[in-house]
């Protein structure tokens, strides 16, 4: 399977039409093995020698061993084009959607239903839809002309069957089946939703007396798609009975027109059953273009979800690819901004950040402050890289970030977001994603710079505790902390924290930041902060307001900064 690889895995393009052919090739062998099985039928019944079936008998057993490995064949490099090309779609789609800003009125669930089941129809395009047709056409056109040369009128009766039953069937089942799907996929979209609110607000609902309210909803929504399959599965079931009508009668026909040939000496009796049993399995092969039809409506279907769910406006993004000869970076820099202008909804909003200035200096600890909506978050962002300024340059040791690869750049410059996310699975697979080859007695290390020692201690799986699916099973504290620590475990020179005591009262938040500063070591830190606690620990404090930074005091004005929590909490609570 490797040689129908191109680069990064990518499936060549001759990979599709050689599973296309393998299968013409199986179908063609299988309705020639049922056209000589009728001629061989029809010739033992006259009782010749033995040796005069020898040959017809060799055949027949030839087409059949072509026959299944053929469709074996088909089958293997089928799935593996058709898996490889979903696995591209898939990341596609999401680059897609990483880089455009969903439109309003699209949820979580419709979104996770569009980017999950809508792009795993994708792959029925190639294994169901495209390689049925072209198979169904090769055959066709390599059994028709085989027909007509035994009998030109049996060939013309195939001919309508195969109009029948190749286009006339499928064409119906589309027209039916673009009606039935037309709310199939918002029905979906509708319950996933549903359900997820149930889900998230499930206690709350009871509290209320909504549940049975919320129940029926979910039965309503359940029983509309049951209504959409049905229509679909109506659809398939038409358009079947309709391609079976016309290679019935095609089959009726070549049996009446080769009768009457045979019967007037026009036509060899061995001829007859050949016909015969070349019209049966010319129908099995146009049996699966109905089908077929269905799932190009799905296919089309999910085409337009995902398009809809990035059709809104381009947002900066970072590129994943690294440029052309990228430069080698120190291993202890300054990191520098210069100019920075930036509108992080895109054109035509809001300028957030204006002529920003920066210079960290390698060891050196910056907090950052600022009422709420000053972008300071923005600007975390973009001395990190994770988002790209619309002006101005943000450089490490004087190199530009955007000549840096973001995998070299990862290991220089490290965000810790105020919002950690965690992965569903354990405590050490979490932190570990800052640094894979760190020992357990790193991860334990660095949970006690973060205050969590004492915390660990009392997990009766340790570092094999399952954090649940982002973060249930841990408090806002302890994810915060855990964000850190992943920070922290990084080979990073320069950290980048943004918030990261927002969950913390005020004698946790002090003590962290002592925690953090000290187990930063040699490297540079700056703290994009609203909490006071924290700046006793820096070396210099600036301001940003107006997007503009500059020189900022020791503490902030906490009636001032509407970034301050309402409701803090123990890191351990």
């Amino acid at each position: 399977m490797s040689a129908l690889a191109g680069p990064h895995g990518a499936p060549s393009g001759t990979g599709a039409w050689r599973a296309a052919a393998l299968g013409a090739i199986s179908a063609i062998a299988g309705v020639a093995v049922l056209a000589v099985s009728g001629w061989l039928i029809v010739r033992a019944s006259e009782r010749p020698p033995v040796l005069g079936l020898l040959t017809a008998i060799v055949v027949v057993r030839a087409l059949g061993l072509v026959r299944s490995l053929g469709r074996y064949g088909e089958r293997l490099v089928g799935h593996d084009v058709a898996l490889r090309r979903l696995a591209d779609r898939r990341v596609a789609w999401y680059r897609r959607l990483a880089s455009r800003a969903v439109p309003g009125g699209t949820g979580d669930a419709d979104l996770l239903s569009r980017f999950s089941s809508d792009v795993d129809d994708l792959r029925d395009r190639e294994l169901r839809v495209r390689q049925p047709a072209v198979v169904a056409a090769v055959t066709t056109a390599a059994a028709l002309p085989v027909a007509a040369l035994l009998l030109p009128a049996a060939g013309a009766a195939l001919l309508g069957g195969a109009l029948v039953a190749g286009l006339l069937a499928p064409a119906a089942t589309w027209a039916l089946g673009r009606r039935a799907a037309r709310r199939q996929a918002a029905d979906r979209a509708l319950l996933a939703q549903r359900l997820d609110e149930a889900l998230a607000l499930g206690p709350a609902l009871a509290l209320h007396g909504l549940a049975p309210e919320r129940r029926a909803a979910l039965r309503r929504a359940s029983d509309r798609i049951g209504r959409g399959d049905r229509a679909a599965a109506t659809a398939a079931a038409l358009g079947g009975a309709l391609g079976a009508l016309g290679a019935g009668g095609a089959l009726v026909a070549v049996l009446l027109l080769a009768g009457r040939a045979t019967a007037e000496g026009r036509l060899a009796p061995v001829a007859l059953g050949a016909l015969v049993l070349l019209a049966v399995g010319l129908h099995e092969v146009l049996r699966p273009l109905p089908e077929a039809a269905l799932r190009l409506v799905a296919v089309r279907r999910a085409e337009e979800r995902l398009a809809a769910a990035v059709a809104g406006p381009a947002r900066p993004t970072v590129a994943d690819e690294a440029p052309a000869g990228p430069p080698v970076l120190p291993t202890r820099g300054a990191l520098r901004a210069r100019g920075l202008r930036h509108r992080p909804g895109g054109p035509g909003t809001a300028l957030v950040l204006e002529d920003v200035d920066l210079d960290v200096a390698p060891g050196e600890r910056v907090a950052i402050v600022g009422p709420s909506g000053a972008g300071k978050s923005t600007l975390a962002a973009l001395l990190a890289r994770v988002e790209d300024p619309d002006d101005g340059v943000v450089s490490y040791d004087d190199v530009p970030l955007r000549d840096v690869p973001v995998a070299e750049l990862r290991q220089r410059v490290r965000l810790a977001g105020q919002d950690a996310h965690l992965l569903a699975g354990t405590l050490a697979a979490n932190l570990r994603i800052g640094a894979p080859r760190a020992s357990d007695a790193e991860l334990r290390a660095v949970l006690g710079a973060v205050g969590l020692g004492p915390w660990l201690t009392a997990l009766p799986d340790g570092l094999e505790t399952l954090v649940g699916e982002d973060g249930t099973t841990v408090s806002g504290g302890q994810r915060q902390r855990i964000g850190v620590a992943r920070a922290l475990l990084s080979p990073a020179d320069v950290l980048v924290l943004d918030e990261p005591t927002a969950m913390l009262d005020g004698g946790s938040a002090a003590a962290l930041a002592a925690d953090v500063i000290g187990a930063a070591g040699a490297r540079a830190v700056v703290v994009v902060t609203h909490d006071a606690a924290l700046l006793p620990a820096v070396d210099r404090v600036l301001e940003l307001r107006d997007g503009r930074l500059g020189p900022g005091g020791r503490r902030t004005d906490p009636a001032h900064d509407r970034d301050a929590p309402r409701r803090q909490e123990p890191a351990t609570a």
